[in-house]
């Protein structure tokens, strides 16, 4: 176990999910909404702390309401809280979130009236008392200091840092860290459509430090200080929730170097770790295999020809399966017209032609595709969709944790 030290931001976050992302002006429905600590760092150390380390925070925070329920999860999740700086002027940043449910992406709207930590206030901590100081590359202002703070009085602990985002002046801190995270926005914004691009400009001016760049769906790109730039593809997954992901990716490489494994190896692990997080919602239990829970059915048995219902512990109702276009989809089996299974009176009606299914009660039509009445008593009410988990290996379909 490592005692690590985050130095970043602390957020609230609102989170929406929604069928789809809306268009402008469209007035949408979240199927769900809740509320959660976030910010970059915040998460790392989340992560980090369920892989067995002893994990502390550099963050502000403000003295309002929220405030005292993001400190009180930080404990929660074994989070050191004792470095936090207070601001009486401020209120709690906000993230606004919304997440689609037909493709994992999310959205953020990000608000902030509350200052950054202050050098003077990083100056005073015992920075040598901990094993690798983990950094987010915003607060210029003091980020710079600390840095010059932490490259002097440690010996042989580990700087790395995180560079989200195009911010003037970051560039110049990059020779203080041994290892650098960058992001797909952030290579874009210097003006290079790939991953490997980045690298290979970089690399010319930074030999010293482990380099990494993610590049979403097509994976991550690294090398070693003074190697060669190598390439690590992202899992085939269907995403349930990409929040977080890149922070979960951080914290499984900053985990296998601290057990003193390569770079690669540690990329591999990070991207298993980042897309273990894809498949579930928020961070809680990040580490419990999948197969640790009951399948509900097993995808060589689904078809387009019949819709597969079985029963799904936990849920009100059983689960509808049935594949279109080769994936399959999951709708709870009730009709939305009275709260009847489809089935209630005979088996579900698929016509192949059209797409749809048949409720057996009052003759309601379901597109497959999407689980939206086009045709009965119920038209434009939806069958509520399952979020499920298909295990590429096995073929063995759960519902989503």
């Amino acid at each position: 176990m490592a005692k690590i030290l985050g130095i970043g931001n602390l957020v609230l976050d609102l989170i929406l999910n929604v069928t789809h992302y809306p268009q402008e002006d469209d007035e949408v429905r979240a199927q769900a909404r809740r509320y959660q600590c976030g910010g970059n760092v915040a998460n790392s150390l989340y992560v980090l702390s369920q892989l067995g380390h002893q994990t502390a925070i550099v963050t502000t925070l403000a003295v309002d309401e929220a405030s005292k329920q993001l400190k009180q999860t930080l404990q929660q999740r074994g989070i050191d809280t004792q470095y936090i700086q207070r601001f009486i002027k401020g209120a709690t940043p906000t993230s606004y979130i919304q997440v689609a449910q037909d493709t994992g992406s999310r959205t953020i709207t990000h608000f902030r009236q509350l200052p950054e930590v202050e050098f003077d206030h990083f100056a005073k901590i015992e920075i040598e008392a901990f094993d690798w100081l983990h950094f987010e590359g915003r607060n210029l202002d003091a980020l710079g200091g600390m840095l010059n703070i932490a490259k002097t009085f440690l010996t042989h602990q580990t700087i790395s840092l995180e560079v989200e985002k195009p911010r003037e002046g970051i560039e110049a801190l990059f020779a203080q860290a041994n290892v650098l995270f960058f992001s797909q926005q952030y290579a874009q914004a210097k003006g290079f459509n790939s991953a490997q691009a980045w690298l290979q400009h970089i690399k010319k001016h930074h030999t010293h430090a482990h380099l990494i760049c993610t590049w979403g769906e097509q994976g991550a790109w690294y090398c070693s200080a003074g190697g060669d730039i190598e390439h690590q593809p992202a899992e085939n997954i269907k995403p349930i929730d990409t929040l977080g992901a890149g922070d979960t990716f951080n914290a499984g490489v900053i985990d296998a170097l601290i057990q003193g494994k390569s770079l690669q190896q540690a990329v591999q692990q990070a991207s298993h770790l980042a897309a273990r997080k894809c498949l579930q919602i928020g961070f809680d239990d990040l580490l419990s295999p999948l197969i640790t829970r009951k399948p509900i059915a097993n995808i060589k048995h689904i078809t387009s020809a019949r819709a597969t219902v079985v029963p799904a512990p936990g849920l009100k109702h059983k689960v509808v399966l049935i594949k279109h276009n080769d994936e399959v989809k999951a709708y709870e089996n009730n009709c939305p017209h009275q709260d009847v299974p489809l089935d209630e009176a005979y088996k579900i009606d698929i016509n192949p032609f059209e797409m749809t299914m048949k409720c057996s009660v009052h003759d309601a039509f379901f597109r497959i595709e999407d689980g939206v009445c086009i045709e009965g008593p119920c038209w434009r009410d939806e069958l509520k969709a399952v979020a499920i988990e298909i295990d590429e290996q096995s073929g063995y379909i759960y519902l989503a944790q």
